[in-house]
């Protein structure tokens, strides 16, 4: 017997989608190195009522938390239950003020051309990661730190190395969501929903 609580799964050449599920967090960067900077800063600007560039000692001190995520990959796998800690996006939004007329919030990375737009409230729900599975943040995936998108969009939102968080009052598209055609990233209800099932079977 069918359950209607569980959405339709996306179809893919004409076949229902399911995301494989993976072990380890896979590194997906087009980027030959990871960018260094000393010291490490993250600039808030926009549509802001403070401007402010804080070190990664002054983003740590507005208050880490510990969070467990499921991590999915328009490439087509998904890893369950990824453990991060950091900085939840809010909590740096609330210190500097949001301006009135805010609508979109632009994450970009240091020292390339990486960037992803999403909106004011779905920033709010993103956290500017630190560690990965109970340490600091490795390079390879963002450290020392990155902006980690919401479980229910697609990974390509995140940005690795993320040096600056601006806000607008319009979508200001990075390169992969315009490449990728799909400029929200929503995962679709489909997938989250066997998701939200599998954390419940656990």
């Amino acid at each position: 017997m069918s359950d209607e609580r569980i959405s339709p799964l996306p179809l893919e050449n004409g076949k229902p989608r399911v995301q494989r599920l993976v072990e380890e967090l896979a590194p997906v960067h087009l980027e030959l190195d990871p960018p260094v900077r000393d010291p490490w800063t993250l600039t808030v600007n926009g549509l802001v009522a403070d401007e402010v560039e804080l070190t990664l000692d002054g983003v740590k001190k507005l208050g880490d938390v510990a969070v467990a995520r499921d991590f999915h990959c328009v490439w087509g796998w998904s890893r369950p239950h990824v453990n991060w800690a950091g900085v939840p996006a809010h909590v740096v939004l609330d210190a500097v003020g949001v301006s009135d007329g805010a609508t979109h919030v632009r994450f970009a990375a240091a020292d390339n051309h990486y960037a992803a737009c999403v909106t004011l409230e779905q920033a709010r729900d993103g956290l500017f990661a630190l560690e990965l599975e109970g340490v600091p943040l490795p390079a390879i995936h963002g450290g020392p730190i990155r902006w980690l998108q919401p479980n229910y969009l697609w990974g390509y939102k995140g940005v690795k190395w993320v040096a600056s968080m601006t806000l607008t009052d319009h979508m200001d598209a990075g390169p992969w969501e315009t490449k990728v055609g799909d400029v929200d990233g929503h995962v679709p209800e489909g997938i989250l929903d066997r998701f939200d099932r599998l954390e419940l079977a656990e």
